[in-house]
């Protein structure tokens, strides 16, 4: 987003709702424009008079706005805003408003306003609520969720509490809250002037006309990098899979180009690889094609047997012939765990001559988030574990890393220490 986000400010109903006011105030005096919608349950904490004098902005109160207008914000207020939304914040974010989010209810204004925010949108909550809630299995089944969909949680805070107790529960400060969202949208990298390209999505290897090998790539990583490295100024040129239309990046600075099979996706990386100043391989390519691919359906029978061959290896054959100043960057899925895992994408790195290599599991297939580790080309730098987070949040990792390298002097291949910067470790 090269223009200032809009943001959506969803009060739930909670002692900390008055904080709310003053992070509206903050927001605004940073120069985000900010709609607000609030709970029932929040006008009993904290009226809308006061979000409107801060924001200059009617806040939302309920599904049905009753006013009589014929503009689309008025008619549908669970829409609008929040359709044009680029950040949510849900603060404070009761048990409550956690559950419906979390569960996809749409019983009140912040709910279905959630429920109508773009897939782009950067979504962030802020827990309040009582010590013994915090604590609560179902509450944590929740939080967990929350992660799933691609919500970073910021706070809570461990101290007094409004009821008397002590312990966690107290909504973050206003600072942390803003402090956290700015870092996350602008760290003063770029990539303008750069171009990047990004193989996504599954391959398709034909049996027949009818039959094709695959597996569960949804394109999810594609998407998050293409959006991404756009909104960072490059130019984006994405060769992808087939992948469902929610998942097929779009945008002025962003060029699809459609294959099937991992030989398409090899011929036409081939004609413009060496154009590139950055290359990252998320697509999930099949390993293994059939070695004959039938003109006619096969008829069923009690049972096939199928010859298979190797696909050609994207990533060695394109960054076997790597320029010096291009940055290659790919990925590992691997279903072993802990040091296994990272030995078998090392060698994946050295083997494909790559320049940094992630590593995620099996519970990112197909999902929003997934639990990944940055290798990186060189003996000095150790992986850097990044958790289990969503994939807007890993191509952020990624794009900031490469970023930084590209604005380095030397813009060479390699470092002093012979690596990618690991500045995200150090976070």
């Amino acid at each position: 987003m090269r223009n200032t986000p809009t943001i959506l400010l969803g009060v739930g109903g909670g002692v900390a709702a008055y904080k709310a006011a003053d992070l509206a105030s903050a927001l605004v005096k940073q120069g985000y424009p900010v709609h607000v919608a609030m709970t029932a349950a929040a006008t009993r904490f904290i009226g809308p008079m006061t979000f409107a004098a801060v924001t200059n902005r009617q806040p939302l109160t309920d599904i049905f706005s009753g006013e009589t207008g014929v503009d689309t914000d008025s008619i549908y207020p669970h829409l609008y805003p929040a359709t044009q939304a680029d950040i949510c914040i849900l603060a404070p974010a009761t048990a409550d408003l956690i559950a419906g989010v979390a569960h996809g209810h749409g019983h009140n204004i912040v709910t279905t306003s959630v429920l109508s925010l773009p897939s782009h949108c950067r979504r962030y909550y802020c827990p309040s609520m009582n010590v013994e809630m915090w604590k609560q299995g179902s509450l944590q089944h929740n939080i967990n969720l929350l992660t799933d969909f691609g919500w970073q949680r910021i706070g809570p805070n461990t101290g007094q509490l409004a009821c008397g107790a002590t312990g966690t529960g107290r909504l973050a400060e206003v600072d942390e809250i803003i402090a956290f969202v700015n870092r996350d949208i602008d760290d003063g990298t770029s990539l303008s002037g750069r171009s990047v390209l990004i193989l996504s999505g599954p391959t398709a290897e034909a049996i027949d006309p009818v039959r094709y090998i695959s597996n569960h790539s949804s394109g999810r990583m594609g998407l998050a990098l293409a959006e991404t490295a756009a909104d960072m100024g490059a130019s984006v040129h994405v060769i992808s899979g087939p992948v469902a239309d929610q998942y097929c990046p779009c945008g002025p600075h962003i060029t699809v180009t459609g294959v099937k099979s991992a030989e398409d996706m090899l011929a036409i990386a081939e004609t413009c690889f060496h154009k590139h100043d950055v290359v990252i391989f998320a697509a999930a390519v099949s390993d293994y094609q059939p070695a004959v691919c039938n003109n006619a359906k096969t008829s069923k029978a009690s049972e096939l047997t199928l010859k298979l061959v190797a696909t050609p290896d994207v990533a060695a054959t394109l960054c076997a012939r790597k320029k010096p100043h291009q940055i290659c960057i790919g990925f590992s899925l691997e279903t072993a765990n802990g040091d296994d895992a990272i030995r078998t994408a090392t060698a994946k790195l050295k083997k494909k001559n790559l320049d940094a290599i992630i590593l995620n599991g099996i519970d990112s297939f197909g999902a929003a988030t997934g639990t990944f580790t940055a290798i990186y080309n060189g003996s000095e730098n150790r992986p850097v574990k990044w958790g289990k987070i969503s994939k807007n949040q890993c191509a952020k990792h990624i794009m900031r890393e490469i970023a930084e390298r590209c604005d380095r002097p030397d813009s060479g291949h390699e470092n002093d220490t012979g690596t990618l910067p690991d500045h995200i470790a150090r976070q």
